[in-house]
């Protein structure tokens, strides 16, 4: 397999970056006036030797207009990641089938046993700012900036094997091998996915300067730009981490993306607007420099129903995030010739459309005794009328599902997804008698041990598809059976605020892990990361970090079996491992899930061009940014 894996990469390496020639280079005019004005090298200049051809999703474009979209609220920054923050050394292809092609690098080579990782850069190749993109910066990110405490107290599990991270070893200027203490067999499947940006993230010559080993000055720099310390200093400029919004707020820091920021994602902004970055690396079939377009402008709104209303009114020429829901299908369907947009086809990569957490490691010792109690959690899981849920909500269009991978996929497991989905009130309240639940107060709720009226807080962020319309239904019926549950919807950053620091009694989120993104992030079938809202106690012992708990038994093991499928670079061998993590998810019974995902959208105008009409949307796959946004053009 490993061999196999490496003639493909080789063969699609020389495939996908087939140069073409210098004198037939061309580049956006905007960035041509500037050419000629001495204030940027030619284009030639400052493409790679090797720049990455890509083919079309429909034809070779023209320059010119903008990306215009509607973000939601203050954090909202995964959005400007999915349009302009994908660019890992080795990228998912664009229909997401599962290959891996060069990206940023030319191709890889692996030892035998998956220990040992070397990359081929692209000689040339330059971050926005014009400086040289080299192994360097992957070194620097690797050995300087992963290791340090102060920087990343938790490190990215991915990355770890036997707890340690890998050393990188600069070969040449386009050649690092990544080497790691033991076989990592999922590196280069993690390496496509979205958390492989974090490799490509920060330029060595820009950000080492606010790190005082690097620069004895870097702790005045922080002082003067009023910093805490060099730490807040350098996070400020560089961002550090691929989720931290604060790389979506300083127009200086350099990347390797289409678009860079111009407008920056700060407290008060009405909107965040991006410019091309004339040193992209990528390049369309008659050598024409990509992006096509020359920015973004994407408008920062209080809610999803102004995002909505741009969108019929015919301001927003894609947006798939917040309003590309069955709920919304109706109304912008009725208002596509208005608005003169096309509805197109996402296929969201889900195992469940909506996933309600209890936290199995509550600070009240009572109620997390009762949380933990598996028969509360199937009560509470039969006390709910899926198929009501399913007609008010989703249109009738989805059907009931517990949290787990899709059936299709090599990871179905029929008893995890099906288990305690029937509508059933009887035995939901014969199950909450025989745990001690059986006693009720004067308005008919139950009492907990300690004679207190069974109460909990079900958790929600505000603006994120359908999560409050669900919620809001499933404590209905989780009243009728003496829980007093109350619902309440709270802004995200609250919202992780909250699950962050072990406070929320109940969350929901969408259950995440549909296909291979559950074999990388199997946040929903075992406490892996702070995502696993039902444990993030767990998770921190897992993750090393503060407020960590030992976790039950079942727990450890499957953590031994992840670290056994990190061991191999076999998939058939790391598919019967992970189908063992499953099993155990399905005894634990960790999450409730309320029904499959239904068929998602976006919103396209009919003026943009190169735009999938049926793609796959998820956060391994951050789209629509894999599917090659660079290529999207607008003509009438």
């Amino acid at each position: 397999m490993m061999r196999l894996t490496l003639l493909c990469s080789a063969a699609l390496a020389c495939l996908a970056t087939v140069p073409a020639a210098a004198e037939t280079y061309k580049e956006a005019p905007m960035l041509d006036a500037l050419v000629k004005a001495g204030k940027l090298p030619p284009v030639e200049a400052r493409l790679p030797q090797q720049p990455l051809v890509e083919t079309m999703v429909e034809r070779v474009g023209v320059y010119g207009g903008e990306r215009t979209g509607g973000m939601v609220g203050g954090n909202d920054r995964n959005m400007l990641a999915k349009l302009t923050g994908y660019e890992p050394l080795m990228a998912w292809d664009r229909e997401w089938s599962g290959k891996i092609i060069p990206n940023v690098a030319l191709g890889y080579t692996a030892s035998p046993d998956a220990s040992s990782f070397t990359f081929n850069l692209r000689k040339g190749m330059k971050w926005s700012n014009g400086m040289d993109f080299t192994a360097a910066d992957i070194a620097f990110m690797i050995n300087d900036v992963l290791p340090d405490d102060k920087l990343f107290p938790a490190k990215p599990s991915w990355l770890l094997v036997d707890g340690k991270l890998p050393k990188a070893t600069i070969d040449s200027p386009t050649s690092i091998t990544i080497t790691f203490d033991g076989p990592n067999g999922l590196f280069i499947k993690n390496v496509a996915g979205v958390f492989g940006t974090q490799l490509t993230l920060m330029s060595k010559d820009y950000c080492s300067r606010y790190m005082p080993k690097f620069n004895p000055k870097a702790v005045d720099l922080a002082k003067a730009d009023g910093a805490s310390g060099w730490v807040e200093e350098l996070t400020n400029k560089c961002g550090l981490e691929i989720e931290n919004i604060q790389r979506w707020r300083n127009p200086d820091m350099p990347v390797l993306g289409p678009w860079k920021i111009v407008q920056p994602y700060v407290s008060g902004a009405s909107q965040v607007t991006f410019t091309r970055n004339p040193y992209y690396f990528k390049v369309d079939p008659k050598g024409q420099q990509l992006p096509y377009l020359d920015g973004a402008r994407l408008t920062i709104n209080a809610d999803v129903q102004t995002v909505l209303l741009s969108a019929l009114a015919g301001k927003i020429n894609y947006q798939e995030r917040h309003i590309g829901i069955n709920q919304y299908r109706a109304v912008l369907t009725e208002g596509e010739q208005k608005g003169n947009y096309t509805l197109v086809n996402r296929v969201p990569a889900n195992a469940s459309d909506t996933a309600f957490s209890f936290n199995l490691t509550h600070k009240d010792p009572v109620l997390r005794k009762i949380f933990d109690t598996k028969d509360f959690r199937i009560a509470m899981s039969e006390a709910i009328d899926r198929p009501s849920i399913i007609d008010a909500v989703y249109l009738g269009l989805t059907k009931p599902k517990q949290v787990a991978p899709g059936e299709n996929t090599i990871y179905a497991n029929k008893r995890l997804a099906e288990q305690y989905t029937k509508y059933d009130v009887k035995e939901a309240n014969r199950l909450l008698d025989s745990i001690g639940l059986d006693k009720r107060d004067a308005q008919g709720f139950r009492l907990r041990p300690d004679g207190k009226r069974l109460t909990f807080t079900v958790i929600a962020p505000a603006g994120l598809t359908g999560y409050s319309d669900v919620a809001e239904l499933v404590v209905r019926y989780w009243q009728q059976v003496g829980v007093d549950a109350r619902f309440q919807s709270v802004d995200r950053t609250r919202f992780y605020d909250i699950k962050s620091n072990n406070n929320q009694d109940v969350t929901v989120w969408s259950g995440e892990g549909y296909g291979v993104d559950a074999l990388l992030d199997p946040r929903s079938y075992m406490p892996y990361s702070q995502e696993s809202n039902f444990a993030i106690a767990w998770a921190n012992t897992y993750l090393g970090l503060p407020g960590g708990e030992e976790p039950p038994p079942a727990v450890k093991k499957q953590w031994a079996l992840y670290a056994e499928i990190k061991q191999t670079s076999d998939s058939d061998k790391q598919t019967a491992l992970f189908k063992q993590i499953l099993d155990i998810a399905a005894d634990q019974f960790y999450e409730i899930g309320i029904s499959d995902m239904p068929q998602q959208f976006a919103v396209k105008a009919n003026d943009l061009h190169n735009v999938m009409a049926v793609a796959p949307t998820s956060w391994i796959y951050p789209s629509p940014a894999p599917s090659n946004t660079e290529q999207w053009f607008i003509q009438k």
